[in-house]
């Protein structure tokens, strides 16, 4: 193989999880069509099953290399050392309520959990709970709060509000997703 197929095979690859990522964030799981996602990264069926042997393995393809990066970086707990807990979360939740995907279609890794509840997704959801708690842990180190069951209270969080964003487009908009969250800092201020 030569570089210039290796960089091809690599753009096919990265073209199919991008596609398959936008059909899956827009119809989920099992309302992405492998045909929409084939005609989105421009290649045959047969380059998705050379790199991928079903769509649940470019799903978790997806979950891996396009929905956990991209959480990662979107949720950045961590990006201002100096801002207070509240201060972050407040940062946090206004680029939620802004990201107008996200409020029409809710959170990928949310969708994705419930439609493929068989597969084990937990080291993902587990590890968003970990970095949540120790913003939380963060907070209570520098005494803007006092302590509380870290981890409960991230998956409290996160639960709520995937649960937020679950609801159908009719119930969604910036406007309740800000309430959502201004409650949750309002709970959550009951530890100071």
């Amino acid at each position: 193989m030569t570089l210039h197929q290796e960089t091809h095979s690599g753009d096919t690859r990265a073209r199919l999880l991008d596609a398959a990522f936008a059909e899956i964030y827009t119809h989920g799981y099992h309302g992405a069509a492998t045909a929409a996602i084939l005609k989105g990264a421009g290649v045959p069926k047969g380059s998705m099953y050379h790199f991928f042997g079903s769509k649940k393995a470019l799903a978790l393809g997806v979950i891996e290399e396009r929905i956990f990066p991209r959480m990662e970086a979107f949720y950045d707990f961590e990006a201002d050392a100096d801002e207070t807990l509240f201060e972050s979360l407040d940062r946090i939740f206004s680029k939620m309520a802004e990201h107008e995907l996200l409020i029409a279609n809710g959170c990928p890794m949310h969708r994705l959990m419930v439609e493929m509840a068989p597969l084990d997704l937990t080291r993902q959801y587990d590890r968003f709970v970990s970095r949540l708690a120790a913003l939380f842990r963060r907070g209570i180190d520098r005494g803007e709060i006092h302590p509380f069951d870290t981890e409960a209270a991230a998956r409290f969080f996160i639960t709520a509000t995937w649960g937020e964003l679950s609801l159908p487009a009719s119930l969604a908009s910036p406007d309740a997703f800000r309430t959502h969250s201004r409650l949750l800092l309002q709970t959550l201020d009951r530890y100071r």
